[in-house]
């Protein structure tokens, strides 16, 4: 087997290699390819398809299906993006989009057939059994999946532009945040008080962490002297059981103060957790977390958000949230409170406080008409001095 390199331009050149004769026309069976950049770029890319068709994991470009480049650009993108990350990307790829456009060739892929891939996901594409459709948001992530896959094929010159461009992805309707009143709030802690994880509830509640935050949150990242924590890890579920890891933003790497009853109630918890300690002996995980299972390990966070909070959440007879309304309270009982929205977006650590102003609009729009309404009153008590 011969490959060859050809210039054809300024920065572009084409690669041959002869794979033999065709057995059916007797022809010689080529394979062509164009790069552009240097002479060693060439020359790389010429090693790297040798390399693959050595090893047998060679498709002809014309012949690749959208199942074997999702495949393949799964593989390479790995190294690339979190583990977390990429468990969403595999998960998109093999349970929705192969299933429905893998057999096509990759170079066939039109605009039609992914306009209606999203149509047929919005009308069932449920996998979880809960209703048949799919959410607009839903079916954004997969366009979005889709389009950077897409992208690279482009980028390999697989395929000269990306469908996906010219497909309309579904608006996505935005959920109004779902939190609790401070009277809720307050109610739910009153009848959680004797619960082993009452603290973790509290601290969600009086800091608005993010579960991840407060499951990865270890006892060398507080300060409860000074009355301050510092994020610096986040427990997430993977493909396999949960991991640690950095948080996603480095506005995300922050410390936060704590309030007094904050404190005492981290106080109290660390008793508890001595406590726990000494009753397991040997079979105690030690691994520094604040909030663990019983043995020390770390929680399952799915749990601790689904059927545990639901739990308590029946017991104190408050309405429905899920965990990340714990957060949403706190951002939205603070702005109700008169807090400046650039203090609660820091205290939330957003990237930025147009994204605090978009989620907490319904209490910052509020606070604006009670502001007018200043104003009015102030103008008609000048008026009356006159």
């Amino acid at each position: 087997m011969a490959g060859s390199i050809r210039k054809r331009g300024e920065n572009s050149w084409e690669i041959q290699i002869t794979l033999g004769k065709d057995p059916v026309t007797g022809k010689k069976k080529r394979i062509y390819e164009t790069v552009h950049g240097t002479r060693k770029d060439a020359q790389k890319a010429l090693r790297n398809l040798l390399h693959s068709i050595d090893e047998g994991t060679f498709v002809e470009p014309s012949k690749m299906t959208v199942r074997q480049f999702l495949e393949q650009w799964l593989t390479t993108h790995k190294p690339n993006v979190a583990p977390t990350t990429w468990t969403w990307y595999q998960l998109v790829c093999q349970k929705h989009i192969i299933p429905h456009l893998g057999d096509i060739p990759l170079q066939k892929l039109t605009p039609l057939a992914i306009q209606e891939f999203y149509i047929q996901k919005l009308e069932t594409g449920r996998l979880d059994g809960k209703g048949k459709t799919l959410s607009s948001n839903s079916v954004k992530h997969i366009h979005r999946i889709l389009h950077k896959a897409l992208e690279t094929a482009v980028k390999l010159q697989i395929i000269n532009r990306n469908p996906c461009d010219s497909v309309e992805p579904p608006k996505v309707v935005k959920k109004e945040a779902r939190y609790w009143t401070p009277e809720e709030a307050a109610k739910f802690l009153e009848a959680i008080k004797d619960d082993r994880l009452y603290a973790l509830f509290y601290l969600a509640l009086g800091t608005g962490l993010r579960r991840g935050e407060l499951l990865g949150l270890r006892w060398e990242d507080i300060d409860l002297a000074k009355g301050c924590l510092t994020v610096r890890q986040e427990l997430v579920r993977a493909q396999r059981g949960t991991l640690f890891k950095e948080p996603k933003t480095e506005s995300s790497k922050a410390t936060i103060a704590l309030s007094r009853s904050v404190i005492d109630v981290l106080k109290q918890h660390k008793v508890r957790q001595a406590k726990e300690r000494l009753m397991m002996g040997d079979q105690y995980h030690d691994n520094g977390l604040v909030f663990t299972k019983f043995d020390g390990s770390p929680l399952e966070p799915t749990c601790i958000s689904g059927r545990y909070f639901r739990k308590l959440i029946k017991k104190a007879g408050v309405r429905q949230i899920n965990f990340h309304g714990l957060r949403h309270t706190h951002g939205t009982v603070l702005g109700a409170a008169g807090v400046p929205l650039k203090s609660v977006s820091k205290r939330l650590r957003h990237s930025s406080v147009a994204i605090t102003g978009d989620i907490y609009s319904h209490v910052f729009d509020e606070m604006d008409r009670e502001v007018a309404e200043t104003f009015d009153d102030i103008l008609q008590k000048a008026r009356a001095r006159i």
